[in-house]
């Protein structure tokens, strides 16, 4: 009797050890998210932008960005996949600069984009990302010297770098740089000299009459809000 006794409470013991451990284990699992679930949770934002753009124009030996120089303001929306990766869905308007428009060119664009993008330190005071993506431009283009005018959709391409300042859980600040491949109007005949407009003919597109359009890099900068949902 007495050596059944000394066994028993051993085992008892034992089994009193194991199940605090099984329950131990099972709250930690509850309480820590896979890699699986964390996944699976989206995070949806959006946000309000201004900025501009610029194509490349030689000067002199060294190049600006300010050829058809565009101004303007869009609404774009993300969703966080990850904490790493996000998608992005945007639309912009954009005009020419006053000073665009007196050398003798009108354009308004309409962007439409999409983007996937890798945010680092999501957790840092400072985060930075990158981006590729593209989409489709509408645009109207009119040579006022020449009274030429066109209207057209044309496919576009960005890769950009940009930060956001993380001083807020859901409120945003941010800013970005871009490289965008999109089409630039042939509006030499437009540009100024030192007596005025140029009277030099209009090349005419091979699509009908219409604006030559050819693709030229751009530099665009924006600043940015943006808040989680």
């Amino acid at each position: 009797m007495k050596t059944a006794l000394a066994l028993t409470a051993p085992l008892a013991l034992l089994g009193t050890l194991l199940l605090g451990a099984t329950d131990a284990r099972a709250q930690a699992t509850a309480s820590t998210p896979t890699l699986e679930d964390e996944a699976l949770h989206l995070t949806p934002a959006f946000g309000v932008r201004l900025g501009g753009y610029g194509f490349r124009e030689p000067e002199g030996g060294s190049t600006s960005w300010m050829d058809c120089r565009m101004d303007g303001a869009g609404l774009f929306s993300t969703v966080d996949i990850t904490r790493n990766i996000f998608a992005e869905l945007a639309l912009d308007f954009y005009q020419a600069n006053a000073e665009v428009v007196d050398a003798g060119m009108d354009r308004m664009s309409l962007h439409t984009q999409v983007a996937a993008g890798i945010r680092m330190l999501p957790d840092f005071y400072v985060s930075p990302y990158i981006q590729l993506g593209g989409g489709a431009e509408w645009t109207r283009v009119t040579l006022t010297a020449q009274g030429a005018e066109d209207t057209l959709w044309l496919p576009t391409a960005f890769i950009g770098v940009g930060g956001e300042l993380n001083l807020l859980d859901d409120l945003k600040f941010g800013a970005n740089i871009r490289m965008l491949l999109m089409a630039l109007p042939d509006h030499a005949a437009t540009q100024t000299t030192a007596q005025g407009l140029s009277t030099r003919p209009l090349p005419l597109a091979e699509h009908g009459g219409g604006i030559d359009m050819r693709f030229e890099a751009a530099g665009q900068a924006q600043f940015f809000i943006r808040y989680l949902l």
